[in-house]
């Protein structure tokens, strides 16, 4: 069992955000996390990562309890995309190079041009856009740079935080078949829009007030 959530409980001001909330994850799961805005699925990827406390109850990562010791192993295996759009600054090219020169990275760095060349291909953003800066992008180009960079650290665990919204229904469903195809990807997709709750692939986390 990859992920093991056993009685999760936060609260914030008075107001639980998840309240007894258990679930299972095996690996190469594809699990979309569904509910309203503001009803904890954001929290609950904060909570994965050891930004957030669970009030009550236990977080299990291959096994092993997730505390202030052992998060470090699980950030050091997974690749988290944010809804956020201010990524960085200078340009892709640059962006890019920055992440990859990180020492926990720099493996990652060989074959790399053709890794970058192959993905901008697919998620159709032009060899040009390299060398531009990232304040010049559009959202959903900035989205697709996102994307790609978390895709070049060669995880095979992915937390994806409404990484589709700036893009159109053509590119939003190439993005997630991209990562429904690969059978050793794990990936835990957050949207609003509730397209993947049919794909037989996917596995649906309903969350509930």
């Amino acid at each position: 069992m990859l992920f093991q959530f056993q009685n999760i409980s936060k609260q914030f001001s008075e107001q639980f955000i998840l309240q007894h909330f258990s679930f299972e994850i095996e690996e190469g799961d594809k699990v979309n996390i569904a509910g309203r805005s503001g009803i904890g699925k954001t929290t609950l990827f904060r909570l994965i990562l050891g930004f957030e406390k669970p009030d009550e109850g236990c977080i299990y990562y291959k096994g092993v309890l997730l505390n202030e010791r052992t998060v470090w192993l699980l950030r050091r295996e997974v690749a988290y995309v944010c809804q956020d759009l201010a990524i960085g600054s200078g340009s892709v090219r640059g962006f890019f190079d920055d992440t990859l020169s990180l020492k926990a990275n720099l493996k990652n760095k060989t074959g790399v041009e053709e890794s970058i060349k192959s993905l901008m291909d697919y998620f159709e953003l032009p060899e040009t856009m390299l060398d531009k800066n990232m304040e010049e992008l559009s959202g959903g180009e900035k989205q697709r740079v996102a994307i790609i960079n978390a895709l070049l650290l060669k995880r095979t665990i992915f937390l994806l935080d409404e990484v589709t919204s700036a893009l159109d229904v053509d590119l939003r469903e190439k993005v997630m078949a991209y990562f429904l195809s690969r059978k050793e990807f794990t990936v835990l997709y957050i949207s609003h829009n509730n397209h993947l709750q049919d794909n037989v692939k996917v596995k649906t986390i309903q969350l509930k007030a």
